[in-house]
């Protein structure tokens, strides 16, 4: 494992105003298997858009969701959390996939793969500058991001499913970042917002 990974969600980890919900956020993304840095977010290619397929696709996928949940933060319908708890949610959203091809490497996606990460941030809790509740929760809403999806091909459920607004809204920040019309600019894997105002000149030309 290369601890230097975690670098790449430095704008995420500057969102978490919690000192020790940071470290302890960015301690457990040093502990992830380097595959989380590298795989794309779809080993098939068919259930996410284009943005977060190819080498790094799996982080891209992950930024989109914090991010999206930074939208729904602003939005006076989702605002309503204490500070505390926008950056435990913020914790879970970076974190959520952490584990999505298991523990060693698979070629495929893991559906228990929440279920991993949760119990892999309860094993590390007394490395983690957070009190029990807290970790608590934070596990919880990793194991429920799969919203409706929790069982496997046998037909046995193996997922909890969400059933809080904390839960519901972490599972819609994952859901979202995944559907295929979604279209999202990214530059050295940092997502662009800014409008190319050149493209928008040679467009209205073409009116």
């Amino acid at each position: 494992m290369n601890g230097e990974n975690y670098e790449v969600f430095n704008k995420e980890l500057s969102r978490i105003n919690n000192i020790d919900i940071r470290w302890s956020t960015r301690g457990i993304l040093e502990l992830l298997p380097d595959y989380f840095f590298e795989m794309p977010a779809s080993t098939s290619g068919k259930y996410h858009p284009q943005f977060s397929l190819g080498e790094g696709g799996l982080v891209r996928h992950t930024k989109v969701a914090c991010r999206i949940l930074e939208e729904m933060f602003n939005n006076s319908s989702f605002s309503d959390y204490t500070e505390h708890k926008k950056d435990l949610i913020r914790m879970a959203v970076i974190l959520h996939d952490g584990f999505k091809s298991g523990k060693t490497y698979s070629e495929h996606t893991l559906l228990e793969h929440p279920l991993l990460m949760a119990d892999f941030l309860l094993e590390n809790q007394e490395n983690l500058l957070l009190n029990k509740e807290d970790i608590n929760f934070v596990a919880r809403l990793i194991s429920t991001h799969m919203g409706p999806w929790t069982i496997d091909k046998s037909g046995k459920e193996v997922l909890p499913k969400p059933t809080t607004k904390e839960e519901l809204l972490v599972h819609l920040c994952d859901y979202i970042a995944s559907r295929n019309f979604l279209n999202v600019s990214f530059e050295n894997n940092e997502i662009v917002d800014s409008v190319n105002r050149e493209e928008v000149r040679k467009l209205e030309k073409k009116l």
